[in-house]
């Protein structure tokens, strides 16, 4: 399971096994393994409003060409 921690991780090793290991056992050896901790971005969720601007942004501007855009900036 990609989203289980390192503490979910030995706790299910230990109970298959008869000789248990330690949390920073563990982590080390999925390291060298290659995994690396990472935590999940948090974005702001688009409003019902929001998605129809955007939506009504893309229609307006679905056929403008490279030169059009170039007079935006």
């Amino acid at each position: 399971d990609r989203k289980a921690t390192v503490t979910q991780i030995t706790t299910c090793y230990n109970r298959g096994m008869q000789k248990s290991v330690t949390e920073c056992t563990m982590c080390r050896t999925l390291r060298r393994m290659g995994y690396s901790s990472r935590r999940p971005h948090r974005v702001p969720l688009l409003s019902a409003k929001n998605r129809k601007l955007r939506l009504q942004f893309a229609e307006a501007h679905q056929n403008w060409t490279i030169e059009d855009w170039k007079n935006v900036a």
